[in-house]
C-alpha cells in the first residue's frame, strides 16, 4: 500500500519537474529578413563562390533545446520584384545554437551563435533588441550592408521591445562628409512622417543620407536627405546633430537629422561608424520584415 504521504510526495516531485522542464524550455523565435550576397556571407553559409548572388531571404527559427532551423533562398534579383530569376535556389541548414551573455564592459551585451551540421563555422548575430538582431562578421563587428540589403533580422512577430541591447561603437570620425545608403519598409516610415504624403501602396523607400561637417571644428553641420518616395526621387536639405547617452542607454549615440519638410526629426542610432538603425518615437528600433530592415549603412 502506498501511503498518502508518499503521494504527496510524488505529486510534489512532479511538479517540481514539470517547473524545472518549463524553465529550460527555449522559446521559439522566427527571424525573417532579406540581406546582401556577398562573399563573406556566401563563406558563411557554404554557398560556392562561383554563385551569383545578388541577395539571400532568411528564415531562422530557434527554439526548443537549443536547436535551430535556417532556410535560405538566393540567387540573383529579378528586376521590379521582390524575388529571384528563375526562382533562386534554396537550401536548408540544421544544428545548435549558444546564446552568451556579456556582463562586461563592451558594445554586445547577448549574442546568438548558430552551429550549423553542415557549416564550416559559427553565424553570430548581436541581439539588438527583443525584435532585431544583426549578423556579426568573423572579427565580432556589424556586417556593412549595401544600399539594396542591410545584415539585419528581424522577428517575424513583434514583442514589447524594451531596452536597446548594444551600446554605440563611436569613433568620433573627422570625415568632412558621410554617406549612407539603403532601403527600408515604407509604411511604418510613412506613419511617423504623414507629411511625406506616401501611397498605401509603397512598400520601400530608397535613402541616401549625407551628413556634413565643420571644416574647421567637424562639428555637424548640414545634411541631404535623398529618397525615392512612389518612385520619385526627392533631396532635402537639412541639419543633424549628435546625441550622446540617453535615459536607458548612457552610451548611446543618436544622429539626430531635421530637414525641412518633416515635423519631427529623423533619430538615428549609430551601431557603429558603419551601419545607423532608424528608431520610432518611443527610441526604438523599427522592426523589419522579409524584404527590408530599417538600417542605413555607409557606402564604402
Amino acid at each position: 500500500m502506498i501511503s498518502f504521504r508518499n503521494i504527496l510526495l510524488l505529486l510534489c516531485c512532479m511538479c517540481l519537474t514539470e517547473s524545472c522542464s518549463a524553465k529550460s524550455t527555449e522559446p521559439e523565435i522566427v527571424l525573417v529578413g532579406s540581406t546582401p550576397g556577398d562573399e563573406p556571407i556566401k563563406l558563411m553559409l557554404s554557398i560556392s563562390p562561383d554563385t551569383k548572388v545578388d541577395f539571400i531571404k532568411w528564415n531562422l527559427k530557434t527554439g526548443d533545446k537549443n536547436r535551430f532551423v535556417l532556410d535560405i533562398s538566393y540567387g540573383e534579383s529579378q528586376p521590379n520584384t521582390l524575388g529571384f530569376k528563375s526562382g533562386g535556389q534554396t537550401k536548408n541548414i540544421k544544428g545548435s545554437y549558444l546564446i552568451t551573455k556579456n556582463e562586461s564592459p563592451g558594445p554586445f551585451k547577448v549574442i546568438y551563435q548558430l552551429k550549423g551540421d553542415n557549416l564550416p563555422g559559427n553565424i553570430s548575430l548581436v541581439k539588438i533588441n527583443e525584435n532585431v538582431y544583426h549578423i556579426l562578421t568573423s572579427g565580432n563587428q556589424l556586417m556593412i550592408g549595401n544600399g539594396g540589403w542591410s545584415y539585419s533580422l528581424s522577428r517575424k512577430n513583434p514583442v514589447a521591445t524594451g531596452k536597446i541591447l548594444i551600446s554605440s561603437s563611436y569613433s568620433d570620425n573627422k570625415s568632412l562628409q558621410l554617406v549612407f545608403d539603403g532601403r527600408t519598409p515604407c509604411q511604418e516610415i510613412a506613419m511617423e512622417h504623414p507629411e511625406m504624403k506616401a501611397n498605401t501602396t509603397c512598400f520601400k523607400l530608397k535613402w541616401r543620407l549625407t551628413l556634413y561637417r565643420d571644416s574647421v571644428t567637424y562639428r555637424p553641420t548640414t545634411c541631404i536627405i535623398r529618397n525615392i518616395v512612389d518612385n520619385e526621387p526627392r533631396d532635402i536639405p537639412g541639419k543633424w546633430e549628435i546625441i550622446k547617452g540617453t535615459p536607458t542607454n548612457p552610451d548611446a549615440v543618436i544622429y539626430k537629422v531635421v530637414v525641412d519638410n518633416l515635423a519631427r526629426p529623423i533619430l538615428l542610432f549609430v551601431g557603429d561608424d558603419n551601419v545607423l538603425f532608424f528608431l520610432d518615437r518611443n527610441n526604438q528600433p523599427f522592426t523589419g520584415n522579409t524584404d527590408f530592415s530599417f538600417v542605413l549603412n555607409k557606402k564604402m
